[in-house]
C-alpha cells in the first residue's frame, strides 16, 4: 500500500454546525462531530437530516415516472395474453443476475412462466449477443426482456427484430447516439427521461418494472394474485440491494432508502439462495454493505468469471433441492478464482518491481498470455492498491490480446484509451473501467502511447492517493452512545462514504502481525484504550514502528464469541 496524502474535510464550528446539533440533542447532547460531518454532506437541517436518517420506502418515486414505462408493460402483458413466450436476458455479474432473478421469481410469483438466458464471458462476450438471439429464435420465442445491457446493441436488436424478435431494454449504461429500435427502452439515461434518480443499478430499474407490473397485474389477473398485498418491494429489496453493493453505485436517493430496507431483509428473512450462500460465511458478521461487497458479491460473479453466470441465476431463484450444491458451488468457485488472483498478483508485481523504469511511469501496462481473462480486471484494482497508476493488464485469447483496465480517482482512462484507439481492434467502458482488444504487433506500442498519453493529462497530485478526514476525534469523545448514532448514518457506500476520524499523538501499547500481511494494535490516548486492525498494512507498520502515533481509522463494532465491543479499524498511520 502507498503513502498515502491526508485531506481534512471537518469544517471549522460554526453557527450552523451547533444549532443542527441543538435540533437534534434529545435527553443528552448531539455529539458535535456527528453534527458537523453532516452539515459536511449538504443535511444542514433538521428535515434534511430526518428525511436521510429515517430511509422511508414511501419515498420512492413512481415508476410510471420513467420513460417508456408504459410500452413495456402494454407489451408484456400482451405477450402474457397472446401465451407468447418470453425470454429473460441478464448480464453475468451481480447486477445482471439479481435483475434475471427478481423478473423471473416475479413472474413466477403470479403463475407466469419465462425462462432466462446469461451469455458465457468468454464465447459471447459482454451484452446481448448473436448467439443468444440465435437461441432466442430457434427455441420459440417471441419477447426478450434484455437486462442490464442492450443499451448500445443497435445492430443486434435489428437483426432480432428482423428475425421476429421484439424487445424491452431494462439498463443503466450511458447511451450512444443512437438507440436499438425496441418495443421500449428504460433507462433514465436516454434523452426525454426526467425520471429524478438516475444512479440506480439495472436490479433497481428492474424493481421499477416490476412495481408497476404488479399494479397492473392485480387489475388484469387478480386471481392470480401470489397472496393479499402482496408486496414485490418487501419480498425482493435484498436482491436489489445486493446488485447496489457489487455494482457499486451511488448509496444516495432511492438506493439508500431501498439498501436500508434490504439490509433488514438480509439480516432477518434473506432468500433462500442468499442464506444458502450468507450460511458459509467463516465468521460472525453484521451483514453490511461491505460484507456483500466482499463475501457475498465474488462468490456471485465467480461463476461468469470461471464457469457460467447461469449457476448463480440458479442459486439466486432458491430451488429448495439444489440451492445448497450451488452456493457451496460457487464458494468453490469463488476459492478458484481466489488462487488465480493471487498467482497473477505476485506475478504482476515481481514484474514491476524488476522494471527499471518503474518510479518514472505514470502508468501500468502488464501482459502475459496465460494470465487468466476473468481474473485480470481484479487484479489491475489490487496493482492500483500497491502502485497508484492507471493500469492495464491484458491476456491472449482466440488469437489476440484481450485486457481489462482500472483507474485513479480524478483520471478519465476512457479518453486516454481513445487518444490510443489507432493501436487498439475494439475497446469500450468508461472513466475508471474499460475493456479492450489488440493485436500481438500492437502490444508495445500501444503501452507506449498510453504511458506518453497519461503522462501528459494526469497531475502529480493524483498520483498519490487521497484519504478524507471527516473529523478529529479523541478516544473519549467514542462511547456507546457516539457508535450507535454514527451507524444511523448508514448503509455507507460511495456518495455516502464510511467516515475516517484521526487522532493524533496516540500511544501504541502492543503490536502484532497477524499472517505476515495485517497489523494489530494496542492503543491509548488521553488515558482511553483500544485495539486497532489493520487489514493489509504489516508493511506500512514495518515504515512506521513507532510508539507514538497519528491515527487515521473507521470506528467499528466487532463481535467475538458472542461478545460485542468498539474495534477501531486503521486506514493509515504516521509518526506523531
Amino acid at each position: 500500500m502507498e503513502k498515502m496524502r491526508w485531506i481534512d474535510r471537518q469544517i471549522p464550528p460554526n453557527d450552523k454546525v451547533k444549532a443542527l446539533a441543538h435540533q437534534l440533542s434529545g435527553q443528552s447532547a448531539f455529539p458535535l462531530p456527528l453534527a458537523n460531518i453532516l452539515v459536511q454532506r449538504g443535511f444542514d437541517t433538521f428535515e434534511k437530516v430526518k428525511a436521510f436518517l429515517r430511509p422511508e420506502k414511501e419515498r420512492l418515486y413512481n415508476s410510471w415516472d420513467l420513460k417508456d414505462m408504459d410500452r413495456a408493460i402494454v407489451c408484456i402483458i400482451k405477450a402474457i395474453e397472446q401465451e407468447k413466450k418470453i425470454l429473460i436476458y441478464g448480464d453475468y455479474d451481480v447486477d445482471g443476475t439479481t435483475s434475471v432473478a427478481l423478473l423471473k421469481l416475479f413472474l413466477k410469483d403470479w403463475g407466469i412462466e419465462a425462462d432466462y438466458y446469461i451469455p458465457d464471458r468468454y464465447k459471447e462476450g459482454y451484452g446481448l449477443s448473436l448467439q443468444g438471439i440465435k437461441y432466442a429464435e430457434e427455441e420459440g420465442f417471441s419477447l426478450v426482456i434484455v437486462l442490464d445491457c442492450g443499451t448500445k446493441a443497435v445492430d443486434l436488436v435489428a437483426k432480432g427484430k428482423a428475425a421476429g424478435l421484439d424487445f424491452i431494454i431494462v439498463d443503466h449504461h450511458q447511451p450512444g447516439d443512437e438507440l436499438p429500435d425496441c418495443e421500449a427502452m428504460i433507462n433514465p439515461l436516454q434523452n426525454g427521461c426526467d425520471y429524478p434518480c438516475q444512479v440506480l443499478s439495472a436490479c433497481g430499474l428492474t424493481l421499477k418494472l416490476v412495481q408497476a407490473l404488479n399494479e397492473i397485474f392485480t387489475q388484469v389477473f387478480p386471481d392470480q394474485a401470489p397472496w393479499p398485498d402482496y408486496d414485490p418491494f418487501a419480498q425482493y429489496c435484498d436482491l436489489v440491494t445486493l446488485s447496489i453493493a457489487c455494482d457499486i453505485v451511488p448509496i444516495v436517493d432511492e438506493n439508500r432508502i431501498i439498501a436500508a430496507y434490504g439490509l433488514e431483509k438480509i439480516r432477518s428473512a434473506p432468500l433462500p439462495g442468499i442464506a444458502a450462500l450468507m450460511a458459509l460465511s467463516p465468521n460472525e458478521r453484521c451483514w453490511t454493505i461491505s460484507d456483500l461487497v466482499f463475501f457475498l458479491g465474488p462468490r456471485i460473479n465467480s461463476a461468469g468469471r470461471l464457469r457460467s453466470g447461469q449457476a448463480a441465476v440458479r442459486l439466486l431463484l432458491g430451488n429448495p433441492k439444489e440451492k445448497e450444491a450451488f452456493a457451496l458451488a460457487l464458494h468453490g468457485y469463488n476459492e478458484e478464482r481466489r488462487k488465480l488472483d493471487k498467482e497473477i498478483t505476485n506475478e504482476a508485481l515481481a514484474l514491476i518491481r524488476t522494471d527499471p523504469n518503474r518510479n518514472e511511469r505514470k502508468s501500468t501496462v502488464l501482459y502475459q498470455a496465460h494470465w487468466h481473462k476473468g481474473v485480470i480486471g481484479i487484479v489491475a484494482s489490487r496493482l492500483i492498491e500497491s502502485y497508484h497508476r492507471p493500469t492495464v493488464l491484458l491476456t491472449r485469447s482466440e488469437g489476440k490480446w484481450v485486457g481489462s483496465a482500472r483507474s485513479i480517482p480524478g483520471f478519465d482512462l476512457y479518453q486516454s484509451l481513445f487518444a490510443c484507439r489507432h493501436h487498439l481492434l475494439q475497446f469500450g467502458g468508461h472513466k475508471y473501467a474499460a475493456g479492450m482488444t489488440l493485436r500481438e504487433a500492437d502490444l508495445e506500442p500501444f503501452a507506449q502511447a498510453f504511458e506518453k498519453e497519461v503522462a501528459s493529462k494526469i497531475s502529480p497530485t493524483q498520483l498519490t492517493p487521497e484519504l478524507e478526514i471527516s473529523h478529529r476525534l479523541n478516544f473519549h469523545e467514542i462511547t456507546n452512545k457516539f457508535v450507535a448514532l454514527l451507524k444511523l448514518l448508514a448503509p455507507f457506500g460511495p456518495g455516502n462514504d464510511e467516515m475516517v476520524f484521526l487522532a493524533d499523538g496516540v500511544e501504541v501499547i502492543n503490536v502484532r502481525v497477524l499472517k505476515d500481511e495485517h497489523v494489530k494494535l494496542s492503543v491509548r490516548q488521553s488515558g482511553v484504550a483500544f485495539e486497532a486492525i489493520g487489514f493489509n498494512l504489516a508493511r506500512r507498520w514495518e515504515e512506521v514502528g513507532s510508539l507514538k502515533i497519528n491515527l487515521a481509522y473507521q470506528v467499528k463494532t466487532h463481535t467475538w464469541r458472542g461478545k460485542t465491543g468498539i474495534q477501531l479499524q486503521i486506514k493509515d498511520f504516521k509518526t506523531a
